[in-house]
Formats: structure tokens, sequence, C-alpha cells
């Protein structure tokens, strides 16, 4: 955020116009936090949602064991 709107900052001062100041900031907001979500990763999914699937796109129901069987067979 810093060094984005001291780029800003700079360029005002030089062209003596005050548009770049805030756009540097926004900007360096935005790359701050596209770092940070980088870096950790997103958040976790919500408690109780389940999210992996078993092999074939198909939902495990919560509790039980699944094998892999032939074709045709369970």
């Amino acid at each position: 955020m810093a060094v984005w709107g001291g780029a800003g900052w700079l360029l005002d001062r030089w062209w003596d116009i005050t548009v770049f100041f805030p756009v540097g900031i926004i900007f360096g907001m935005a790359v701050a936090i596209y770092l940070v979500v980088k870096r950790y990763g997103a958040a976790d999914p919500l408690p109780g949602r389940q999210t992996t699937k078993t092999p074939g796109g198909r939902r495990s129901r919560p509790g039980t064991v699944t094998t892999r069987t032939q074709k045709g067979q369970r």
C-alpha cells in the first residue's frame, strides 16, 4: 500500500494532478489482499458442509465406508 501510494504521490507531484495517489492506495490495498490470500489460502468451508466426493462424482453418506467393487456389484 505504501509503495503504490508513494508511487502515485510522486506521479501527482511530477504531473501536478491529484488522481494517482488515491488510485495507488486502492491498488496497493488490492495487491496486499491478493498476496495474503495467495500465501495463506482461501477461507475454509463452513463446518458441517462436506465438499469431498467419492470416485464418480457421487457424494458418500456420512459414517459409511465405501469399497471398490467390480462393475454392477454392490
